[in-house]
């Protein structure tokens, strides 16, 4: 679909053409290539599935920064940005934070109740690993924290008493899993994990990952080039309807 672009859109497009040696010589040329980006973006948001399985490849350093940008630039409330990132890629610390979960298997990709440093949480057993999550067959591959290359915990401020802050983090991880998948990675948003990561171990942790221990941990996305080998889509559900779940008036 056409859209409308202002005289700004345009001359902005104009200039990053210029920065990258292209050009366009008309207004039309230049309507046109902002119809094919926007395009491009859209479809990034439709082809963004949950990656249920990662390869060892590492995410490259700028990558990893530029998905950190693309959550800074989220929207934010009043400007209040209530988020902070803390970007893992050390193997050890991973399989640390792994290990010191010792909860039972949820399945990935739902909704998992939220639970703050102070709220109630379920008795879980202390030590020990996750259970193994299956790898292929009828229910399909089912990533958590320790099975990708990279995992950003996404914090929220302690000090942030506002409503908002919990949908600003959600736009920001939005923002950062497009950005991943924009970079030829897959993703996966993960909250399970945080019942550790806010947990008897909470302030340790924070010391470990350079956090502020009054923040507490809302999300784990985690990141890396998707395991083509591995089948990560059997047994996934579908996707409700434009009518079942919409309305245009």
């Amino acid at each position: 679909m056409k859209r409308r672009m202002n005289c700004a859109a345009l001359a902005l497009l104009m200039l990053l053409l210029s920065a990258c040696g292209a050009t366009a010589e008309t207004p039309k040329e230049t309507a046109d290539a902002v119809t094919a980006a926007t395009e491009t973006e859209v479809d990034v948001i439709f082809a963004a599935g949950t990656t249920q399985s990662f390869t060892d490849e590492a995410v490259p350093q700028e990558d990893i920064e530029t998905i950190l940008r693309a959550g800074l630039a989220a929207e934010s409330a009043l400007n209040a940005q209530p988020w902070f990132f803390a970007a893992v890629t050390d193997q050890e610390l991973l399989s640390e934070l792994t290990a010191s979960q010792g909860i039972p298997s949820f399945p990935q990709g739902g909704n998992m109740p939220s639970f703050g440093r102070d709220g109630e949480r379920p008795a879980m057993p202390q030590g020990g690993s996750m259970p193994a999550m299956p790898e292929g067959g009828a229910s399909g591959a089912k990533a958590s924290l320790g099975d990708s290359p990279l995992a950003i915990v996404i914090y929220k401020d302690g000090g942030a008493s506002m409503s908002g802050a919990d949908f600003d983090c959600g736009l920001a991880a939005q923002n950062m899993y497009l950005a991943a998948v924009s970079l030829g990675c897959g993703a996966k948003l993960v909250s399970s994990p945080t019942m550790t990561l806010n947990g008897a171990n909470h302030d340790a942790i924070c010391e470990k990952l350079g956090v502020d221990p009054s923040y507490t941990a809302v999300a784990v996305l985690l990141i890396g080039k998707p395991d083509e080998s591995v089948d990560g889509v059997t047994g996934a559900t579908e996707r409700a309807s434009l009518a079942e779940k919409t309305t245009i008036r």
